[in-house]
């Protein structure tokens, strides 16, 4: 008669580890989460972003850049309307959000889910768009 040492062994761990814990309840087990395919997430996510109306650039920040490189350019103006801020920062962060899809599904193309560099200038060079 023969013993199988592995499945004894297994079960007193098991025994012990029970006492020592309880019982496992099934009301704490979660159900496990889905899991969805590289960049299906992301296109969600970019997707719900175009969708918003509020900024998402800090405006504080956006307005101390446009201050700078329009001091850069012409010393002469210096002075802008709120309004005209919001409009720039509104067509800013739309060539962005758009710039940024198009360059994930360069990235997806490439089966890559991090998007690159290189992902960006293909984007930009299929879009029509000049290296500034």
């Amino acid at each position: 008669m023969r013993i199988d040492l592995r499945r004894h062994l297994s079960t007193t761990a098991t025994r012990s580890r029970v006492a020592r814990q309880g019982a496992p309840s099934q009301s704490k087990q979660q159900p496990r989460r889905r899991r969805f395919r590289p960049g299906v997430v992301a296109l969600r996510e970019i997707r719900n972003l175009q969708k918003t109306w509020n900024l998402l650039i800090p405006f504080a920040p956006f307005v101390r850049l446009v201050r700078e490189i329009t001091h850069f350019y012409s010393k002469e103006v210096n002075r802008w309307t709120p309004e005209a801020l919001i409009a720039i920062q509104e067509a800013a962060e739309t060539h962005m959000i758009e710039m940024f899809e198009d360059a994930y599904l360069c990235a997806i193309h490439a089966k890559r889910v991090t998007l690159m560099q290189k992902d960006i200038h293909l984007a930009r060079r299929i879009g029509g768009r000049r290296h500034w």
